[in-house]
């Protein structure tokens, strides 16, 4: 009979399991959960962060033993994570605690399988059969081919959710109908409040594929031949009056502040997307020359850009004064362990800390987010007039016609071109 361990109720210390009023653990199970709780140490999250995986981990461990497993692999993993999903249902547990009770117990697989384990973002798995799964990889490989990075994933995600609506509704997918596609376009249209185009794009591109496989036998272009078109609201910039009191706004004497304000700085003074800052790395940055190099997340595409005096001197007054010491090779990492790159709502989070700051006034859905700093650069460049090719340009666009947008929001220059009324002789008529 293996030898047994205690996996006390309160927090390992210093990843030695406590010998007293715990959990009886099988100890080739109390080794990965030591593993695993040892890098959560290492990484130095919060004591009560240690607490909270501790008993995630405690939760996988209690699993495997009403299983009568000692070991991991990825079916008992798969069972978990349906257990859970029924706990989740039945509202025992949130969505968060799902997510981090798949990513407990996909470490603890790690670390069986590698002997270490190395703390990042996990993603939750795509929750999709195993067939699903395999046509969703081939479709995106076929995808890849004809659309860019960003598209691809809007229409993987797209068909992802409906892959989801057919599982659930116990329609396979050779009998795929009419029917079918109409009940999931109206479940999601609410989610879908500028318009329907791009699930109806997704599931066309989708259903195009799965025709040409033989996996179904749908007329799709007559099914969804016409979609309305999208609702698109003309989303509006900073003044630069606004973009000085933001700036002035943020405290740079707090680490948390320098990096705020590098991040302003750079998406004002380069027009770049909040997700191309969030993930700019240290070794696109060209001191010497004062630029910028590096590969669009959206479009896949190379941009060169210039680093402005502004941008340039908040970066490095975040890089040697406030940026915790850190191996990510992001220039922006957080400031709490551990020290990686931002994830989440990073920019409307930094919004929202300063705006209220600068006194200006944000409600949900007005468009004032940090992509507002982005087409406040495209309108500035409009009203300073440079040409549309130029705009596209350093915005990374790779249509003109996307740049064109940013006329609309050029109030100032538009008044220029109005016509003058003088001359026009006005009379108001009764009605005869």
């Amino acid at each position: 009979m293996k030898d047994k361990r205690i996996v006390d109720e309160g927090a390992f210390n210093g990843g030695r399991a406590q010998t007293t009023g715990g959990l009886v653990v099988d100890e080739e199970l109390s080794a990965l959960v030591k593993g695993v709780l040892a890098e959560v140490a290492r990484v130095g999250l919060a004591p009560n962060s240690l607490l909270y995986y501790r008993d995630c981990c405690r939760t996988v461990t209690r699993f495997c033993q009403a299983q009568g497993r000692r070991r991991l692999d990825e079916d008992l993993i798969g069972r978990f994570l349906l257990a859970m999903d029924v706990r989740l249902n039945r509202g025992e547990i949130g969505p968060v605690m799902r997510s981090s009770l798949e990513k407990t117990a996909r470490a603890m697989l790690e670390f069986q399988l590698n002997g270490e384990v190395r703390w990042r973002r996990r993603r939750p798995q795509s929750g999709v059969l195993p067939f699903y799964k395999t046509v969703l990889e081939e479709f995106a490989a076929s995808s890849r081919q004809e659309l860019s990075p960003g598209s691809v994933r809007v229409v993987v995600g797209e068909a992802r959710q409906f892959l989801r609506f057919l599982d659930r509704a116990g329609r396979p997918l050779e009998q795929l109908a009419v029917e079918d596609v109409r009940g999931y376009l109206v479940e999601v249209r609410p989610r879908h409040t500028s318009g329907m185009g791009n699930p109806v794009w997704a599931i066309k591109r989708l259903i195009r594929f799965t025709n040409r496989q033989g996996l179904t036998h749908l007329d799709v272009e007559g099914l969804l031949g016409k979609v309305g078109p999208r609702r698109v609201r003309v989303l509006p910039c900073f003044t630069t009056d606004e973009t000085t009191r933001i700036l002035a706004a943020i405290d740079t004497n707090t680490a948390h502040g320098k990096r705020d304000y590098a991040m302003v700085a750079l998406a004002l003074s380069t027009g770049l997307r909040g997700v191309d800052i969030v993930a700019l790395r240290r070794d696109a940055i060209d001191w010497h020359r004062d630029e910028i190099r590096l590969i669009q997340t959206k479009t896949s595409a190379a941009l060169t850009l210039p680093l402005s005096v502004l941008a340039g001197n908040a970066v490095a007054d975040w890089l040697l004064n406030g940026r915790p010491d850190s191996a990510a090779p992001e220039v922006f990492v957080r400031l709490k362990a551990p020290f990686v790159k931002l994830t989440g709502p990073t920019g409307a989070l930094l919004m929202a800390r300063w705006l209220e700051k600068a006194g200006i006034s944000h409600r949900p859905w007005d468009g004032k987010t940090f992509h507002a700093l982005r087409r406040t650069t495209g309108t500035r460049l409009v009203e300073s007039g440079a040409e549309l090719e130029l705009t596209a340009q350093i915005l990374g666009h790779g249509r003109v016609e996307s740049s064109r947008r940013y006329i609309a929001l050029a109030d100032t220059s538009l008044r220029e071109c109005c016509l003058p009324l003088d001359g026009w002789a006005c009379s108001r008529e009764g009605l005869r």
